[in-house]
């Protein structure tokens, strides 16, 4: 009795100093075990560890989380797109499951003001890069699953990823840049490594792609083909808009 006492008393305070309401909503999910959640929120530089020495920290649950997503978007894009061949569902799915992608959907439903970061990356902005965002969502996605039901899990991805099947490309933004770059009559772009970062199980880079004619965009990732292909995105969407500005 007493042990369910402590129980419910610390899950209040937690919930007390999180707000997990407007998490709640987008879920559309009473949470249980806050705690869960909580740990789904913590990142790494938090630093936390249990009486075990188990790091307190959304990386196991971010495993699991991408298992999860993976595995229904396959399944949701297999039944979406019956016609479609096998290399237009490949290219579905990963720029549904891409960083730039779980980033976005974790701003949506706003995990950015809920990431639970150490000093110095709340600091450096830690909530707004992507890297960090797209983690947090996947391992939000695992609490989901583990504190409702898969099912549950697979109708909130449905629901938040549906919409971005007409957003994303399927044409690779490097060589989408390239095209654009070439009906101008400019040279082809130059990526350069301006910052690493992170230990080496989960290095960040930093990519600054250029243009003959002094145009430029930065991007992080994972590794540095992610990021160049982060950063060449980015300018595409300069360039597009630009074009877009001249033609009205």
């Amino acid at each position: 009795m007493l042990k369910y006492l402590l129980l419910k008393i610390s899950r209040k305070i937690l919930q007390m100093q999180i707000d997990f309401s407007n998490l709640e909503s987008h879920l559309n999910h009473k949470i249980n075990d806050y705690n869960l959640f909580e740990h789904a929120l913590t990142h790494s530089s938090v630093g936390k560890t249990n009486s075990k020495g188990i790091k307190h920290n959304n990386e196991r649950l971010e495993f699991l989380g991408d298992r999860v997503l993976n595995f229904t978007i396959a399944d949701l894009i297999y039944k979406q797109f019956p016609d479609k061949p096998e290399g237009f569902l490949s290219k579905m799915h990963s720029a549904l499951v891409s960083q730039t992608t779980l980033a976005e959907i974790a701003k949506q439903i706003k995990l950015d003001e809920l990431i639970q970061l150490g000093k110095g990356e709340a600091m450096s902005g830690g909530a707004q890069k992507p890297t960090i965002l797209s983690d947090a969502m996947e391992s939000i996605l695992a609490a989901y699953y583990i504190d409702s039901s898969f099912e549950d899990a697979q109708n909130f991805i449905i629901k938040y990823w549906t919409p971005w099947m007409e957003k994303v490309e399927l044409k690779d933004p490097k060589s989408r840049l390239q095209e654009i770059l070439q009906q101008n009559g400019l040279s082809l772009p130059e990526y350069d490594v301006v910052d690493e970062r992170g230990p080496a199980h989960e290095r960040v880079f930093v990519i600054k792609v250029s243009t003959s004619d002094g145009r430029f965009a930065m991007a992080e990732g994972l590794s540095k083909q992610e990021a160049q292909q982060n950063s060449a995105r980015k300018l595409v969407q300069i360039l597009e808009n630009k074009m877009k500005m001249k033609n009205k």
